[in-house]
This record gives structure tokens, sequence and C-alpha cells, in this order.
């Protein structure tokens, strides 16, 4: 018998925040990383070929990856970049999939022209190599390059999925764009002045779903192979629902900066599929008297929620799906516990009102082992600011300077948020919603590096990362 293993995937731009899509080859290992700590299993190249760093992780860590070609278009220069991708790509057995062309970059996806353009660079894939040709369509399916692809790749448009396998089914199809939910870390109400959107899986375009209506309609159907949710991660440009003065996007699942949103755990619940998971949500620092709306992602069988020790009632977990209760703020606590069929407590998470940020705290989440000193190498600096009890304060905005000494440097600040106008390239940031993102680099002598963070009415806090010489591989994290 052959296991099927649905496609648990993310759609991604190239670029990060600190270093735009000048992305350091070990950055690359962070951001695969990130994806499969949340469950994910593959990565869909948008929309151009990756860089051969991020190919190289991905055959490391065992993601998949659906490698997608720019253009639809056969004339010379298009042909020759198309036999380059495969040329480059085709020895990494991370790629199970080549697109043609993503939606307008399809030129008439629907259309005859756009069927003979797909019939000549098909051939041009199959004079090296046999892996399944698909194309991240938005309209035209059953005509054009649907006659072309070996998989039918749709783009949102979940209705579309029944109708077309009934009139199709031998031809295997693929969420190739779905989800596309609005929002920002550590929101928790739509700003249209400061052009936030809320991290509740509530916000999203006309053209697209929640995830939790995205998801179940691929998973629920053996004949879809997988989806590719748009996107892993935020990037520069398109920050739909606004424009200025926001410019990254908010449909990643995780910030820019690298630090997950409140959607990343309901991905985590659904596609890691361990026993007796819970994420509660929001933060518990507001005014006495708010109304607040409380989401619980689990894969219980039901959820309570207490507030300063007060139920507030069980409530069944529906599969795919989340429980929420509106209740007034305190100060204090919410706890949130989950049962199982039986009845018995299986998990519970509190979250705590918070005092004032009076530390910063440093941790690595790239370079734990060391960077090696080859001047390329980088460490993912994660920069908290706590409050007495080491707990990061979710509404801290203060700002940081950082300076590095020994031999390496800092090439990139970020925060996540959508609306920052620091420069990247400064040595110093304002935290968003507590955290900031800091990338330093090593330089070609090996040494210590040290790394220090401070800001008004905090201490100095210091972190140390050894750089050695390069004479073995750079380590995996």
């Amino acid at each position: 018998m052959i296991d099927l293993l649905k496609i648990q995937g993310m759609a991604n731009h190239q670029d990060f925040a600190g270093v735009g899509v000048a992305v350091p080859d070990s950055l690359q290992i962070f951001r695969v990383s990130k994806l499969k700590e949340m469950g994910a299993n593959a990565w869909r190249t948008a929309h151009n070929p990756p860089n051969p760093a991020l190919l190289d992780a991905t055959d490391r860590l065992g993601f998949l990856v659906w490698d997608e070609n720019h253009l639809l278009d056969d004339s010379p220069p298009y042909e020759a970049d198309l036999r380059s991708m495969l040329l480059r790509d085709r020895n990494h057995p991370s790629i199970i999939m080549w697109s043609l062309c993503n939606e307008v970059l399809c030129n008439g996806e629907g259309t005859d022209k756009a069927r003979q353009v797909g019939t000549v660079l098909k051939g041009i894939i199959r004079e090296y190599d046999t892996r399944p040709v698909t194309a991240a369509m938005n309209g035209g399916w059953g005509s054009g390059l649907s006659f072309v692809v070996d998989v039918q790749g749709i783009n949102y448009n979940i209705g579309q999925y029944d109708s077309y396998h009934n009139s199709h089914s031998t031809q295997p199809m693929i969420g190739s764009e779905t989800g596309s939910t609005v929002s920002d870390r550590g929101v928790y109400a739509n700003d249209a002045k400061a052009a936030y959107v809320s991290a509740y899986d509530v916000n999203y375009p006309s053209w697209a779903n929640t995830a939790e209506q995205a998801w179940p309609a691929i998973h629920s159907r053996a004949f879809m192979s997988g989806s590719f949710t748009w996107t892993g991660f935020d990037y520069k440009g398109e920050p739909t629902p606004y424009a200025w003065p926001n410019i990254n996007s908010h449909f990643g699942v995780i910030d820019i900066a690298g630090f997950p949103k409140d959607n990343f755990y309901y991905y985590q619940v659904n596609f890691r599929n361990l026993t007796n998971q819970l994420h509660l949500f929001p933060h518990w620092n507001w005014n006495t008297g708010d109304k607040v709306d409380v989401w619980a992602y689990s894969n219980t069988a039901s959820a309570e929620l207490f507030v300063n020790g007060n139920t507030q009632g069980k409530k069944t977990m529906p599969s795919e799906g989340h429980v929420a209760w509106t209740v007034n703020y305190a100060p204090g606590s919410i706890e949130c516990r989950g049962y199982a069929s039986s009845g018995t407590q299986v998990v519970t998470q509190t979250i705590s009102t918070t005092g004032s940020p009076v530390a910063i705290q440093l941790s690595l989440e790239l370079g734990q082992n060391g960077l090696v000193a080859d001047g390329q190498d980088v460490a993912m600096v994660r920069v908290a600011l706590v409050d007495s009890k080491g707990t990061v304060v979710p509404t801290a905005g203060n700002l940081i300077n950082f300076s590095v000494t020994g031999p390496g440097k800092l090439i990139g600040v970020g925060s996540g948020d959508p609306s920052n106008h620091q420069s990247d390239k400064a040595t110093f940031r304002n935290a968003w919603k507590g955290l900031i993102r800091a990338i330093v680099q090593s330089e070609q002598q090996p040494g210590e590096i040290v790394f220090e963070a401070s800001g008004t009415g905090f201490p100095t806090a210091k972190i140390s990362i050894p750089s050695k010489a390069n004479n073995s591989p750079p380590p995996l994290f």
C-alpha cells in the first residue's frame, strides 16, 4: 500500500526583514525551519526561480518544493531562462513540480495561445526532467493551460474544486494558492488610520478565504493533493487592504521579521497532528472593563476558559476550527483548559497581565552553535522586552539601540510592523508588540562576536556568538 502525503505548503516571496532580497544563504535555513516548526512540508517559489541556497535548505531539511518559472513566454530569452532554471535546479531532490507560471504571468492562461506556448515550454522541461508540470491558474480551468499541465493548479476559488474534479477525474489537482487571511501580529482590532488588521482569522480580500475556510476545503477532499497558503511570511509590497503608510503585506502566517502570528498556531494544530495542542489568544493587557474576544485553537474535544479563576463556560472544539468567548477584562490572568472526549483535562495554557518592560532579553533562533567565519553566515537574534518576571510585554514599543564588537557586523533589523519606516540598515529599532529582530553576520576572521542591546531605562543586554574557522560545513542551527 502506498502512503499518501497531503501537501501542506506555503507560498513565499524571496525577501526578509533587514536584508530585502539579498538574503544570506544561511538565513534560508531559518525560514524553512520556521515553516517546518509550524507543520508545513512544502514551499512554493513565488513567482520566479528561487535562490539556490533555498533549495539547499529544503534538501537538507526534508521540505518539498514547487519550483516556478517566471513568465509563460516561448521567445528565445524566456526559453533560455527556463533552460537555465532546469539545469541549475534539477538535481535537487526536494523539487516535486515545475510550474510554468502564475496568474497574469501566464499570459491568458485559458486561451489557445497559452496552450501553444505552454506546450513548447513543457517540451523543454521534458528534455531535462520527468517531474510533473503545473501552473498556478486563476481562471480558464478546463481550457488553455489545463490541456498542458500534469497537475491542475487552482488559485483560490474553492468552489471550483468539485466541479473541475467531476469533469476531469483522472487529472491530479492542487490548491496552488489558497487562504490569504490578512493579519498583524499582536493586533486585535482593525485600525484603518494606522493601517493594521487584527490577528483574528476574520479578514480577507474578496477573492480569498480565511485559514479556517481554505484548509478544510483541501483536507476534506482526497482528490486534492494539497495546497500552498498565501503566504508563509509577510513581504515588501502588496499591503492589502491598506496602502501607505504600510510598506509590506499582511498575508503572512509569520511576519516579515520571522515572528509567528496567531494563525501560525491554527496551522500547527491542524498540520502537525500532535496530541493535545492548544493555543490561546490574545494577550491579557487591556483597559479595565474592555470587552475582549478570546479564541483558542486546539485538537482537544472541548475547551473551557477561566478569567481570574472564574469559568466562562466549556465549549465543544469544532474540527479544524476554533472556540471563542467574549469576556470583560480585569487584570490578572486567563486560563484555557483542553479536555479529551472522556472529559479528562489534558492540556492548559495561561496568559497573565504583564508589568512594564524592565529588561531586554536576547536569544538566538539561528546560530546557536556558532557561526562560520566566512563573511556570510548569520545569526538571528530575537530581542524581547520583558517585565520583572521575564514575560514578553505584548504592548511594548520602546526604542532599542544595537552594537556589535568582534569579528561580526549587524546587517539588518526589523520588527514585523508593516507601518514602520525606520531603516532596515539602522543600528536602532522600535519594538513591535515587544519584539525586534536583529541579523548579525560573521566576518572572515574567527573569534567572539558580542551583540549588545540598550535603551532608556533598560540595563544593557549582551549575547556572545562564537565564530569559527571556515574548515567545516556550517551548522544546521
